[in-house]
Parts: C-alpha cells; structure tokens; sequence
C-alpha cells in the first residue's frame, strides 16, 4: 500500500505544480486567476485579489509539501507518516474550499470559467466538479495508505513504477477538458436553431 501513497502523492504534485506555475508565471496569469474567481458566489469582490494570491501560496506550499512527503515516505523516514498525513489534510482542506466554490457556481449558472490550469477557456461543469471529487478522492486514499504504511525505504523499481502512475494520473486530470471535448464533442447553435456540429 505504501507505493500507492508514493504514486497518489505524485498525482497532487504535478497537478498542484501545474496550477500553481499557470498562476505565478507572470502578473496576467494571476490577474486572469483572480477575474475568474469574480463571478463565484462565494467572495465579495474586495476578496478576490486577496483571496486569488492566498490560494496560489497555498498551491506553491503544497507543490514542496507533496515532494517533501514522497521523498520521505520513499527513504521511510521516521517523519514520512506525521508530516505526509499532515501535508495531506491541508490538501484535503484546499480541495473542500475549491470543490465547495466550484459546485456552488455549477448550481447557480454564474458563468465562471476554469482558470485552474492557465488561460479560462471553458466554464465551471459537471467535468470540473469530477476532477475536483477524484482528487479528494486521492487525498483521502492517500491519508489512509500513509497512516498504514509501515516504516522503511522503498525499492527503486517499485518507486519508479508508483511515481511514473501518478504522474500519467496526474496528466488525465490536468488535461480533463480537452480529453473530455476530444472523445464528447458538444454541438454549438446558430440563430437559426440548427446546430453546426462539433467543436
């Protein structure tokens, strides 16, 4: 069980290191950031620049606690258990708050869009609700395999196969939307009512 930590903890590493880059890589990537948490229910709008850079430092903070946590867990570390379980509940707790801004907006029809991993192409949906529930998902199941783990380093081959599965995980989930519009296309509607097909 303890190389499916290894291989759940990749996953929210380079997921959280994809969203965390998109935000910090100029001064319009975190401004497009905040403008997408505008229409959310659940910040006034003097909150949201304020609110943006507090979740990207968190984001940035879990980027070094995830590969803090992976290479502890695989040098079995006496500390690998409490400090990954510890890693892991603040993610738990980030992805509650985002899941819990993300659902409100879906039920409401605010119109916000994805900025999770750059540019905010595509509104809030059902896709962005999925992702967010699976990687809380991997979080728990995380919490669980390295509270069970037993002590002890890990061997390379293992380690190698765990992180190599997390990270192809990581990359489905980073690129949900376009996985999802390549093999769902939608159909678009002209004023006539007719629609043109996918796009």
């Amino acid at each position: 069980m303890v190389y499916v930590s290894v291989g759940l903890l990749a996953t929210l590493w380079w997921v959280f290191a994809a969203s965390a880059l998109s935000k910090v890589r100029g001064g319009g990537a975190m401004r497009a950031f905040a403008d997408s948490l505008r229409p959310l229910p659940l910040l006034p709008g003097r909150l949201v620049e304020p609110v943006a850079v507090l979740v990207t430092a968190a984001e940035v903070a879990l980027v070094v606690g995830t590969a803090w946590s992976v290479v502890a867990v695989a040098a079995g570390w006496s500390a690998a258990r409490p400090g990954a379980s510890a890693v892991l509940v603040l993610t738990g707790l980030l992805l509650a708050v985002l899941t819990t801004g993300v659902v409100l907006a879906v039920r409401r029809g605010t119109g916000a869009r994805c900025a999770c991993f750059g540019a905010a192409e595509r509104p809030l949906g059902r896709r962005h609700v999925v992702r967010n529930t699976i990687l809380l998902a991997a979080t728990a199941t995380a919490l669980a395999t390295v509270a069970a783990a037993p002590a002890g380093a890990l061997q390379l081959a293992g380690l190698l196969v765990a992180v190599a599965a997390g990270s192809i995980a990581a990359l489905i989930l980073i690129r949900l939307d376009d996985l999802v519009d390549l093999f769902l296309p939608t159909t678009t509607t002209v004023p006539n009512g007719r629609p043109t097909g996918p796009r």
